[in-house]
Formats: C-alpha cells, structure tokens, sequence
C-alpha cells in the first residue's frame, strides 16, 4: 500500500472518553481523507484506553503503547519517527479540529513551497464545549516575528510541516518537560525553515480548569531557557526582546498570570 501523503500525530494521557473521542473523530472526518492517525498513547485510565482501541477497526488509525510511561515530548517523537506522510499534522486527545483543517493545509503547503510549517488560528472551548474565546495568530511575515515575542509564533496544536524536518533529524529536544513546541519553532527558524500562519480557524482548543496552573512558573522557565537557546544574532530584534520579556513572565507573581489568562479566556468578540 501507497503511504498516506499526511500523518496526524496525537498523543494521549487519559483525557476524558468524551473528549478523546470527539478529538479521532474530528480527524476520521476530515474533508481530506488520505492520512493516518498515529495515537502514541501513555494513558492508564481504563477508559480512556478502551476508548481508544475502539478506533483499531479503522485501518488509519495507528496505536502506540509502550510498558512504561513516555511522557508527552518523547510520544511526539516516537510519532514523528512512526510517521510515513510527506506531511505531519499535529492534533492533542481534547481538542476539535475544523473539517477541512487538513484539507485547507495541505493545499496550502501544495502551492506554497516556501513554507516549512503552517499554523492558524483556534476557537477556544470550555470543559461543556462552549466557546468562550479565540486565539489569532499573526499571518504576514514581519508580524508573525513580533508574535513570536510575546508568545509562540504559531499554535502548536493546529500545525502542519513538512517531512523534510524529521529528514534532517530535527525532533522535539526531550529535555524540555515544557514549551517544547517553543524550542522546536526556533531551531526550526535558525535552520532555515519557513514558519507561517493561514487566517483561518483550525481547531477547537480545549480549556480544563485554570490554564495559569498550566503556564505555572515552571513553564515560564523552560520557555526563557528555549529561547536563550535559540538566540541568533540574525533575528536579535525580536530575540533580545522576547528573552527579556519572558524573564518577566518568570518573575511576575502567579495571581496576576491568573488574572490575564481569565480575560483573554474570555473574549468571544
């Protein structure tokens, strides 16, 4: 059989069954049918991994277990290695991609090869599925670099790239336990590869609880650590301030982190 031209990459840590399965079957219907589904799964629920097996009887769907926790960086890479697509789509196990997401992506990467990686925009959901936010995602180039100051230049969730990454042994780094998706963004731009966004919303992005606890001051962290990392002289106009202002976020006090996330998590206009 011919290899799948797209491999969605999802890995799994006993997410509610209602949410895992909302998330496969928001890929098992997609517009655009030639992938595969490649489950790297670290769940322990019962449930959750029942769930999941009920999915073996669609031949795309590809399920990853190992006999001792992986955690989540090493299940992207054990995904990125299974991957046969000349495309990888990334996809979490409580989220909703849009229909046509893949199909708008792959056109996308079809007519623009310039373009290593492309992003978009998410609608943001609470626990019931409502939505109560959104989140753009700078598309022009200059832009999307004074994004990338502030936070990730492109939602990791909503990715697609081109094989040609993994070729050229570039993986997600397994020392960052957090914003791993930072780190790999900027290696990717230092390499020379081309990051860029579509206007369009991609996916349903899943909010549980309070997302602060989440960007806790370990996350802030890891998130300066990648980005001292990943400083180039050549984009020192936006480094040196994105190290600056992520040190920042380090030391600001939780509460106020609380208090950002609760408005912009709230924003339906």
């Amino acid at each position: 059989m011919k290899n799948p031209l797209v491999s969605v990459i999802m890995a799994t840590f006993n997410e509610p069954v209602n949410y895992i399965n909302d998330a496969i079957e928001s890929i098992l219907n997609q517009s655009f049918k030639d992938f595969e589904l490649i489950i790297i799964d670290d769940s322990t629920n019962k449930d959750t991994i029942g769930a999941i097996d009920f999915y073996t009887k669609d031949q795309r769907v590809i399920i990853i277990r190992d006999k001792t926790r992986m955690g989540f960086v090493p299940a992207l890479n054990r995904g990125l290695l299974a991957a046969k697509g000349q495309y990888i789509a990334r996809m979490d196990g409580d989220d909703i991609s849009f229909e046509d997401r893949l199909e708008k992506q792959v056109n996308h990467l079809d007519s623009n090869n310039e373009v290593d990686v492309i992003g978009g925009n998410m609608q943001i959901i609470n626990e019931t599925g409502d939505v109560i936010s959104h989140r753009n995602y700078y598309s022009g180039k200059f832009l999307l670099q004074i994004g990338g100051i502030f936070r990730s230049p492109v939602a990791h969730p909503t990715v697609m790239f081109r094989r040609t990454i993994i070729d050229k042994k570039l993986f997600y780094d397994e020392s960052f336990l957090k914003s791993e998706d930072i780190d790999f963004w900027f290696r990717l731009r230092n390499n020379g590869f081309k990051l860029a966004n579509l206007s369009d919303n991609f996916l349903f992005f899943r909010i549980s609880g309070d997302l602060a606890k989440k960007r806790s001051r370990e996350h802030f962290s890891y998130n300066y650590k990648a980005r001292c990392k990943n400083f180039s002289w050549r984009y020192f106009y936006v480094d040196i301030p994105s190290i600056i202002i992520t040190k920042l976020y380090v030391l600001i006090p939780n509460k106020f982190i609380s208090l950002y996330y609760s408005i912009e998590n709230k924003k339906t206009h």
